[in-house]
């Protein structure tokens, strides 16, 4: 096995460890690439956001035609971004996703060490979407298609993905009650002859805009099939002049966990964003703190059409 893949592996094992400990392979699938899923510590499956197409997309249904931009900076140089555009359709809206990891460039060796030249590694995401509700319908429905691609030089890895759900609308407590199926899919071409599980995880997930306060709080348990779960708390305060407040915590923090420093233990796996909007225009600006790991930045752009 040449040097170059070996180096790989550990960071792709580094990657999955640090930053989603909750699946196995494939970290792009899990990856966020908007800075409101960095806000919310990925919580939210029954709150309308940029990437509700591959979290719960029964959620498109309350979006507005709309274009989408984002840049996220994740540790050790690694990059990711979204440009997403929605639009209606008779009683469907569809969204039109590409999503990019940039896991960044590295020297590569031969057996021999001999240096064979730069290469860089990275994740392309296409997805299709479309969600509905019926007008008087309490329940909602989504799906998400999708085909990813993964390369490391010459090596590619080419899967297909589908992401389902559907919302109860609770009008008489204001809530929302959901059910998503993410990540499910199929392997058309791997790295290696070594097989990799996709991370499926099922989802439940609630949401309420509180009576006496402008906040609207999530809570998400999700199940990964591979043998793990995880917890999600977050909300959106809203404030005066088209401000949003988001932030979120996850049950990631246990596996971050030191021992050495209270803050960071407290903190760690913890997001914090705002939103502004004006006109046509919506920006974000957010945080995502790992503890020890560091931080995840990113802002982004969303355009009314």
């Amino acid at each position: 096995m040449k040097l170059r893949f070996i180096f790989y592996l550990f960071f792709y094992v580094g990657f999955v460890v640090q930053f989603l400990a909750a699946q196995r392979s494939y970290p792009g699938l899990n990856t966020w690439y908007h800075p409101q899923g960095i806000a919310m510590a990925g919580a939210g499956y029954s709150m309308l956001s940029v990437e509700s197409d591959v979290k719960n997309p029964a959620l498109l249904n309350e979006r507005k035609e709309s274009l989408h931009f984002s840049l996220l900076l994740y540790p050790a140089k690694i990059e990711a971004g979204i440009i997403s555009v929605s639009f209606r359709s008779g009683k469907r809206v569809y969204s039109l996703s590409l999503r990019h990891l940039n896991y960044g460039f590295f020297d590569g060796y031969d057996e021999d060490g001999n240096q064979t030249g730069s290469y860089t590694s990275g994740d392309e995401w296409l997805t299709v979407s479309v969600g509905g509700r019926k007008r008087g319908n309490r329940i909602a429905w989504g799906g998400t298609l999708g085909g990813f691609f993964s390369q490391l030089e010459s090596y590619q890895s080419v899967l297909m993905t589908l992401t389902v759900g559907a919302l109860l609308y609770i009008d008489e407590i204001d809530a929302k009650l959901g059910l998503s199926i993410e990540n499910y899919g199929f392997v058309f071409k791997r790295y290696t002859h070594a097989i990799e599980s996709l991370p499926t995880t099922v989802i439940g997930s609630f949401a309420k805009n509180l009576a006496h306060l402008p906040l609207e709080v999530s809570v998400d348990i999700g199940y990964v099939l591979t043998g793990s779960a995880w917890f999600r708390l977050g909300g959106i305060f809203q404030l005066p002049y088209g401000i949003q407040l988001r932030g979120g915590m996850s049950s990631d923090k246990y596996y971050q966990k030191t021992g050495n420093s209270l803050s960071v233990d407290y903190f760690g796996s913890s997001g914090l964003g705002l939103s502004y909007g004006y006109r046509r225009y919506s920006f974000d600006i957010s945080g995502y703190y790992f503890g020890i790991g560091g931080w995840i930045s990113g802002i982004g752009l969303s355009i009314k059409l």
